[in-house]
C-alpha cells in the first residue's frame, strides 16, 4: 500500500506542477499581452520612433487609415511593415492595410482610382477628409557606386519615418505654405547644375509647399501670400528699395531665409555689399566680411574654406543635429555676428559655430596659403543665426547663413546634416516645429573578419569538439546506468 500511495502522491505532486506552471504560462501570456513593449537593439535605432513622430501620433483624435501598395518581395516591404507596426504601436487609431499588388489587381486598382495613385510602390495616409501619399523615392537612398562594375544599388539610408510622418501632417493640415525665392541679383535659381537649389525647391514641393521665384525689383510690396522668403546667395546687391520692402515685409511679421555667402568685387580683393546689411543690423546681425577658417574641422584636400561644424545651440532647428552628431558642411564662409536687435521684443542667437582653433580670414590677397594673423576675427564664429520673439504678437522670424554653398544641389546631401539643416530651418520659420526633419537610418552592414588560424579554431570547435563532447556525454550516462 506504502509503495502504490507514495506513487499516487508523486503523480499527484507532478499534476500540481504542471498546473502552476501552465497557469504561469497564462499569466505571464496575459500580462505581455496587455503591457506590450518593443526593444530596440539595433545599433541605429532603427525601430525606434523619433519624439516628433510619437507627438503626431498621440495627437491624433480621428482614425488613420494607411494603405501599403507594396508587394512582399519588395526590398523595402518588411523594413516599411516593421515601421508601420511601431507607429501603430504608438497609437491605437493607426490601422494598417497591406495591398499584394501581385495577387489582387483589382482591389489595386480600385483603392489607387480612389487615392488618385499613378505610381507603384507608394504608401497612402488617409485621414478621413485628406490623403497623402508617399513614394518610394521618397522612403529610401541609394548608393549607386555598384553599379558602376554591373552590381545592384544599395540601400544607403531608410528615410521613411519623416516622409510618414511628414505626409500625415499634411493630411491633417493641407494647406500648401507659399515660399518665394528672390531672383534678379544672381541667386542660386532651380535649374542652375550643381550650384543651384533644385534639391531643396523639390524636397519642399514634395512635402506640400508652393515654391516660386519673386523678382524683387520695382515691386512695392512683398506678395501678401508668401509665406517664408528666401534669398539664396545674391551676387549682386539688393537696391536700397528693395531692401526696405523685404524690411517692412519682416516688420509686419514676416518670415526669411537668407544665406549670404562672401562676394568679391570684380577686379579686386575686397568684399562686395550684399545690400541687405543695414536690414541685419536692424535685427540685430552683422556681416563679417571675412572668410571662415577652421583648421580643426577642414576636410582634406579641399582647402582650409571647406570645413564641417557640429557646434550646435540650444535650438529646436538644431536639436536633432546635436543629438544625432550630424555636422553641417560648409565651403567658403563668412563669419555673422549678434546683437541687439532694434525691437527688445526680439533675440538675435547663434545657430551654428566653429571651434575655438578657428579664425575669420581678412586678408583676400594670400588665400591660397591663409594663416591667422592680428588683424583676422578670433574663433569660434558663428556661421548661422536666427532671430524670434517669445510674444505672440511679434511674429517675425529670420534665420542668416553666413555661406550659400551649403544648401547648394553639390553639397546638400553631402554634408552629414545639410539638408536636415536646410529643412528644419524652413520648418521652424514656418512655424511647423512638428515637421522638424527627422534624421534617416542609415543601413549598418556588420562585418566578421577572422585570421586564417581563428577560422581554424572555430571549425574544429564546432565540427569536433560540441558533437565530440555531446558524444562523451552519451557514453558517460550511459556507463553509469549499466552500473
Amino acid at each position: 500500500m506504502r509503495p502504490l500511495r507514495k506513487n499516487v502522491l508523486q503523480e499527484a505532486n507532478w499534476g500540481i506542477f504542471l498546473a502552476l506552471c501552465l497557469a504561469l504560462f497564462g499569466i505571464f501570456n496575459y500580462l505581455t499581452y496587455r503591457h506590450y513593449h518593443r526593444w530596440d537593439l539595433t545599433s541605429s535605432r532603427s525601430f525606434t520612433l523619433s519624439g516628433q513622430t510619437r507627438k503626431v501620433l498621440g495627437d491624433l483624435k480621428a482614425p488613420l487609415n494607411v494603405v501599403v501598395f507594396i508587394a512582399p518581395g519588395d526590398e523595402l516591404y518588411q523594413r516599411v511593415k516593421d515601421l508601420l507596426s511601431a507607429y501603430q504601436d504608438a497609437s491605437k487609431k493607426v490601422h494598417v492595410d497591406y495591398i499584394d499588388t501581385d495577387r489582387d489587381p483589382a482591389r489595386v486598382q480600385m483603392l489607387a482610382k480612389k487615392y488618385k495613385v499613378q505610381v507603384a510602390n507608394v504608401v497612402v495616409f488617409d485621414t478621413g477628409e485628406n490623403s497623402r501619399y508617399v513614394e518610394k523615392d521618397q522612403m529610401v537612398d541609394y548608393d549607386f557606386a555598384a553599379m558602376q562594375f554591373g552590381g545592384q544599388p544599395k540601400v544607403k539610408a531608410f528615410k521613411a519615418e519623416e516622409a510618414f510622418t511628414n505626409a500625415i501632417l499634411n493630411s491633417l493640415d493641407p494647406k500648401k505654405p507659399v515660399v518665394l525665392f528672390t531672383s534678379g541679383h544672381g541667386e542660386r535659381g532651380g535649374g542652375q547644375k550643381g550650384e543651384g537649389t533644385a534639391v531643396l525647391r523639390d524636397r519642399l514641393a514634395k512635402e506640400g509647399a508652393q515654391v516660386r521665384d519673386w523678382e524683387s525689383l520695382g515691386k512695392s510690396d512683398v506678395p501678401k501670400d508668401c509665406d517664408l522668403l528666401v534669398v539664396a546667395g545674391p551676387q549682386k546687391p539688393f537696391l536700397p528699395q528693395e531692401a526696405a520692402v523685404i524690411g517692412s515685409y519682416l516688420a509686419g511679421g514676416g518670415k526669411a531665409l537668407l544665406l549670404l555667402g562672401p562676394e568679391l568685387t570684380e577686379g579686386a580683393k575686397a568684399f562686395g555689399d550684399t545690400g541687405l546689411e543695414g536690414l541685419l543690423t536692424t535685427w540685430g546681425l552683422a556681416l563679417g566680411r571675412d572668410i571662415v577658417i577652421d583648421p580643426k574641422a577642414t576636410v582634406p584636400y579641399l582647402g582650409a574654406q571647406t570645413f564641417f561644424a557640429a557646434n550646435f545651440a540650444e535650438s529646436p532647428i538644431v536639436k536633432d543635429l546635436a543629438q544625432n552628431k550630424l555636422p553641417v558642411l560648409f565651403t567658403l564662409s563668412q563669419s555673422l555676428k549678434t546683437q541687439n536687435p532694434s525691437d527688445s521684443a526680439y533675440r538675435a542667437e547663434p545657430l551654428v559655430r566653429t571651434t575655438g582653433e578657428s579664425w575669420g580670414e581678412k586678408d583676400l590677397l594670400h588665400l591660397d596659403d591663409v594663416k591667422k594673423d592680428p588683424d583676422d576675427t578670433p574663433g569660434p564664429l558663428t556661421v548661422a543665426a536666427s532671430v524670434s520673439s517669445d510674444k505672440a504678437d511679434k511674429k517675425a522670424r529670420l534665420v542668416v547663413f553666413g555661406d550659400s554653398d551649403w544648401a547648394s544641389d553639390a553639397l546638400i546631401q553631402t554634408g552629414g546634416g545639410n539638408l536636415l539643416m536646410a529643412l528644419n530651418s524652413v520648418h521652424w520659420l514656418l512655424s511647423q516645429e512638428n515637421r522638424i526633419a527627422i534624421p534617416p537610418k542609415s543601413a549598418v552592414e556588420t562585418h566578421l573578419n577572422l585570421t586564417g588560424s581563428q577560422s581554424n579554431v572555430l571549425f574544429i570547435l564546432f565540427t569536433v569538439g560540441l558533437p565530440g563532447a555531446v558524444v562523451l556525454a552519451g557514453v558517460w550516462v550511459y556507463l553509469r546506468r549499466r552500473r
